[in-house]
């Protein structure tokens, strides 16, 4: 089996309802709670990233090391400190609406130590990581490499409004991102906020199958799951109660990832996929969201 490795910040969620009691904390990031997963069901999964040497830095390092994830190309910095979001609900059965965040880190910073990689591994990576100035040179660098080394790659993007205000700065590094990628992996809410549409089919085709073959989206508002790829569609349907949770779609990332992992997929399979492999993909990336929900309660650090 081919070696996973992931790339995205690590941090850490909290969720406080209207009345400023907690409900409980996570490890945010759906790249970090993607490899948790796929490392949980058995799959070889490295993550290279950094993390704060500082208490929150240390939970969620515990709690990728606690599901088997490599941390080998983890880098602990010392000057900064670890992403801490902080949401607002207004009860424990809805989504959070509003995010304060916390975060401080060093000028120079991100210096990864690669993992090796060889022909067929998986490379997860995106958010605001992909984009960042600080980080986008030396990723852009090792992103070239896996590509030379025939790695396949998949790109999540999205980012946080408060982390990039203006879209104009970053839709440089996004388009080399779509290109760079053999697959795409994106919410409907990053479609939006990128592209300016509200619909995953023209978003698709306007901006994303020139750069990129295959598409999936994760639709939480029509609640589905589905596979683009040139004038083909297919789809899943998920359970409303599925997409309210907080780690669903890395759920839905984990089982998507792991389908293509399984199936032993080439960049050159991905360039146009038979229905058959997108419902397999599609199947998979369903029932790891569905089970990431339905856990979310096991994981859940509740503060009273």
């Amino acid at each position: 089996m081919k070696r996973i490795i992931c790339i995205g910040e690590c941090s850490l969620n909290i969720v406080i309802g209207p009345d400023g009691r907690t409900f409980g904390s996570m490890p945010g990031g759906r790249v970090v709670n993607a490899a948790a997963i796929l490392a949980h069901d058995d799959f070889e999964v490295i993550m290279a990233s950094e993390a704060s040497a500082d208490p929150v830095g240390d939970i969620v390092a515990d709690y990728l090391n606690n599901n088997g994830v490599k941390l080998d190309s983890l880098d602990r910095y010392t000057d900064g400190r670890t992403p801490l979001n902080v949401f607002t609900s207004p009860d424990a059965e809805s989504a959070p609406t509003a995010l304060t965040r916390y975060c401080k880190y060093p000028d120079d910073g991100f210096d990864i130590v690669w993992p090796r990689v060889d022909e067929g591994d998986i490379v997860l990576f995106g958010g605001h990581y992909a984009i960042d100035a600080r980080t986008r040179v030396r990723l852009q660098r090792f992103l070239s490499h896996c590509a030379e080394r025939k790695a396949i790659l998949i790109y999540l993007p999205g980012f946080m409004p408060q982390q990039e205000p203006r879209i104009t700065r970053v839709m440089p590094a996004i388009l080399e991102n779509l290109e760079a990628a053999n697959v795409v992996v994106a919410r409907n809410v990053d479609l939006k906020l990128i592209f300016g549409i509200d619909n995953t089919e023209s978003a698709y085709h306007d901006h994303i199958d020139f750069y990129c073959r295959s598409l999936i989206s994760v639709d939480a508002a029509n609640e589905r799951i589905s596979y683009y790829t040139g004038k083909e569609m297919s789809s899943v349907d998920i359970p409303a109660a599925t997409c309210r949770t907080m780690l669903w779609n890395s759920g839905a990332i984990a089982g998507a990832v792991a389908s293509i992992a399984s199936q032993g997929l080439t960049d050159a399979d991905l360039e146009g996929p038979s229905a058959e492999v997108r419902e397999k993909i599609l199947g998979a990336a369903a029932r790891s969201a569905n089970d990431a929900a339905a856990q979310l309660s096991q994981k859940w650090q509740f503060i009273n």
